[in-house]
C-alpha cells in the first residue's frame, strides 16, 4: 500500500527492515453470511456462492500465492445473521479471534523485530498490547486512565493558553485591535471544533484497529482522516477570506472589521498545521502514547509567547497586529515538526507503514463520515450553546458580560480535565472493543466513569472554594465581582458535575463508535430543550444569567443521563461484531 517505491522508500522507516518490497494482502471470505459477496437465486432460499463451500477462503492478489487461494481455511463459520450474536455469542467471538490471529497474529512477531531496530522507548509490541487476551481489574485500568489523563489534561490546557497569549499581546496595542482578536479568536475556534469533531473519529477507529492488531490501518485511517479534513477545510477558508461579506452584520466599526478580515485571512494558512497536528495526535494516542503531545507543548508554549511579542512588539522587526496571527501559524507547523520528529526517533513507528495509496486515502469515506459528522455535532453543539450565552448576556448589560466572560472562560478551562479523561478513557475501551474482549471494555467503562466523576467533584469543590479569588482574578470592579461570585455560588460549580458526566458519556460511545447517538442527544439536549429553557426563564422570572445557566445546566445534565443509559444498556457483543467489520479492509465495503 504506497504510493510510490521511491517515496516510500523515504516515507516507511519499516520497509527497509524486513518487509518485502510488495506487502501480501490477503482477502478472507466470510462463509455463509448475510454479506454475500455472490449470490443467486430469489426469496427466502436465497443463498451465498461462498456457501457453497462448509468454510471460508483466503485469496491473494499475489501470483506466486495462487496456491493459497484454493487452500480452504478450517475457521468456523460467521453466525448467519448478526440477532444469532445473542444466542451465540461464544461462537461469533471464538470466530472473530481465530481470523484476527490468522490475519495479523503472525505479524506480532515481526513487528517486534522491526522495533527493536529503532526503537528504545519499549512501545514495540509487548504482552500489554495483546488487548484480546489481555486481563485486566478495576484497580488497573483506574492506574491505566490516570496515566493516560494526567499529561492530556496538561496538553489541553496548554492548548487553551495560546489563545489567551494573543489575546495579551495584541491587546495592549488598543480597543479595536483586542475586540479584532477576540473576533478572530471566537470564529477559528469554532471553525477548529469542526476539523476537532472530525478528528474525534480517529478516537474510535484507530484504537479500535490497535486493540485489533491491525497496526497498519492506523496509519492509513489518521491519512484519510487528514485527507478529508483538508477538502472540508477548502470552505472554511473561503469563508475566513471572505469574512467581511458577513462579518460585518455583526461588526459595526469598520476599523474592527478591517482588523478581524486581516486576521483570519493570515490563519488560513494555519489551518493543514492544526489539523495535521490533531490527526497525528490520535495516531500515537491510540498506541497509548500520551506525553507527546505534553512535551511537544511544553517546548513550543515559551516559543510562542516569544514568537507573539517579538513579532508585534520588537522594535525593528515588529509587524503590530499581524504579527500575532503570524506567531500563530509558525507555532502550528513548529509543533508538526517536532511530533514528527518524536514519531522518528522516540516512539510511535510501530503503526507507520508509509504513505497510503491514493484510492485508499479517497476509499470509505462514507464511513468515516458516519463517525465525523456526529462528532462536529457533539462538540459545536457545546461551542454554539456557550457563544450563544455570551450574545444574551451582552443584552443584560456591560456588568453581566463581564461576568459572563469570566464564568464561561473558567468554565471552559475547567472542562479541560473531563475532556482530557474521556479521550484517555475513549482510547482505553475501543482498545479492547479492537481486541473483542468485551471484560476488559466493560472494567475499563466502569473505572472511567468514576474518574470523570471523581474529577468532576474536584472542579466543583474548586470552583465553589476558590470562587472569591477567581473573581478578583478578572476583575477590579465591585459589582462585576460581586456577580461571579453569585454565580459561583453554587451554581456554576454544581454545573461542572452534569458537564464532566455528559463529558465522559460522550467519550465512551466514541469508543463504542455510537457517535450519532451521542450526536442526536447533544443536538436535543442544547437547542430542544436548554436553550428554549433559558429563555423561559429569563422570560417569565427575568433570572437573567441564572437563568442562562440553568438552561445549560440542565441540558448538561440530560446529556449525561441520557448517554449513561444508552452505554449501560449497550449490546456489547453487537459493538464488538461491528468494530470487527470496520477494522477490517476486507470487510469495510460491508454496510451496517
Amino acid at each position: 500500500m504506497v504510493l510510490f517505491q521511491s517515496i516510500n522508500n523515504f516515507a516507511n522507516p519499516q520497509g527497509g527492515t524486513g518487509l518485502p518490497a510488495a506487502r501480501r494482502r490477503r482477502l478472507f471470505i466470510p462463509p455463509s453470511t448475510n454479506y454475500p459477496l455472490f449470490s443467486y437465486g430469489d426469496g427466502d432460499d436465497q443463498r451465498s456462492f461462498l456457501s457453497l463451500i462448509e468454510t471460508g477462503s483466503f485469496i491473494t492478489d499475489r501470483e506466486d500465492d495462487v496456491s493459497d487461494a484454493a487452500s480452504v481455511s478450517t475457521s468456523r463459520s460467521l453466525p448467519s445473521s448478526l440477532s444469532s450474536v445473542n444466542t451465540d455469542h461464544e461462537s461469533l467471538r471464538s470466530w472473530l479471534l481465530e481470523e484476527r490471529d490468522r490475519r495479523y497474529g503472525s505479524n506480532d512477531e515481526d513487528i517486534l523485530d522491526r522495533s527493536d531496530s529503532f526503537n528504545t522507548s519499549g512501545s514495540a509490541f509487548s504482552k500489554r498490547d495483546d488487548f484480546t487476551n489481555l486481563k485486566t481489574t478495576p484497580i488497573e485500568e483506574l492506574r491505566v486512565i490516570l496515566k493516560y489523563s494526567v499529561p492530556l489534561i496538561i496538553t489541553f490546557v496548554l492548548e487553551h493558553f495560546f489563545s489567551i497569549v494573543c489575546l495579551v499581546v495584541v491587546g495592549h496595542l488598543g480597543k479595536d485591535e483586542l475586540a479584532a482578536v477576540s473576533l478572530g479568536s471566537m470564529t477559528t475556534t469554532i471553525t477548529f471544533a469542526i476539523f476537532e469533531g472530525i478528528a474525534t473519529a480517529l478516537d474510535t477507529l484507530c484504537p479500535q484497529a490497535y486493540g485489533g492488531k491491525n497496526y497498519e490501518l492506523v496509519s492509513i485511517h489518521v491519512q484519510r482522516c487528514f485527507v478529508f479534513s483538508m477538502v472540508v477545510y477548502i470552505p472554511c477558508a473561503l469563508l475566513w477570506w471572505f469574512s467581511s461579506v458577513y462579518l460585518k452584520y455583526i461588526i459595526e466599526t469598520e476599523e474592527v472589521l478591517k482588523l478581524t478580515e486581516s486576521f483570519l485571512r493570515i490563519l488560513v494558512l494555519g489551518g493543514p498545521g492544526y489539523i495535521f497536528f490533531e490527526n497525528a495526535k490520535r495516531f500515537l494516542q491510540a498506541q497509548g502514547i500520551f506525553e507527546a503531545g505534553t512535551g511537544i507543548l511544553f517546548l513550543s508554549a515559551p516559543i510562542n509567547i516569544f514568537l507573539s511579542w517579538f513579532l508585534v512588539w520588537h522594535k525593528t522587526f515588529g509587524m503590530g497586529f499581524v504579527g500575532a496571527p503570524i506567531a500563530t501559524i509558525i507555532n502550528f507547523y513548529f509543533m508538526d515538526v517536532l511530533l514528527i520528529l518524536y514519531v522518528l526517533f522516540i516512539d510511535g513507528k510501530k503503526c507507520w507503514f508509509g504513505l497510503a495509496q491514493l484510492r485508499e486515502l479517497f476509499d470509505h469515506w462514507s464511513e468515516l463520515s458516519t463517525l465525523a459528522i456526529p462528532g462536529i455535532v457533539m462538540l459545536e453543539s457545546e461551542y454554539f450553546a456557550y457563544e450563544i450565552l455570551t450574545l444574551f448576556a451582552s443584552y443584560y448589560g456591560t456588568v453581566d458580560l463581564a461576568a459572563q466572560s469570566a464564568a464561561s472562560s473558567t468554565a471552559s478551562l475547567t472542562y479541560m480535565i473531563p475532556f482530557a479523561i474521556s479521550i484517555a478513557s475513549s482510547t482505553r475501551i475501543a482498545n479492547f472493543i479492537g481486541g473483542s474482549n468485551v471484560e476488559g471494555a466493560k472494567i475499563s467503562t466502569h473505572m472511567g466513569i468514576l474518574v470523570g466523576l471523581i474529577f468532576s467533584t474536584l472542579n466543583f469543590l474548586f470552583l465553589f472554594t476558590f470562587k472569591s479569588w477567581i473573581a478578583e482574578l478578572f476583575s477590579e470592579d465591585e459589582t462585576v465581582k460581586a456577580l461571579i461570585i453569585q454565580l459561583f455560588n453554587p451554581l456554576i460549580s454544581v454545573i461542572q458535575i452534569f458537564d464532566g458526566l455528559a463529558c465522559i458519556a460522550s467519550g465512551i460511545l466514541r469508543a463504542q463508535g455510537l457517535q450519532k447517538i451521542g450526536g442526536y442527544i447533544n443536538f436535543f439536549a442544547y437547542y430542544a430543550f436548554a436553550i428554549p429553557l433559558a429563555l423561559l426563564l429569563n422570560y417569565f422570572l427575568d433570572l437573567k444569567l441564572f437563568g442562562l445557566w440553568l438552561g445549560i445546566g440542565s441540558g448538561m445534565l440530560l446529556i449525561g443521563i441520557s448517554e449513561l443509559a444508552v452505554i449501560a444498556t449497550s449490546n456489547w457483543d453487537d459493538i464488538i461484531f461491528k468494530a470487527s467489520l470496520l477494522n477490517d479492509p476486507d470487510f469495510a465495503d460491508f454496510d451496517d
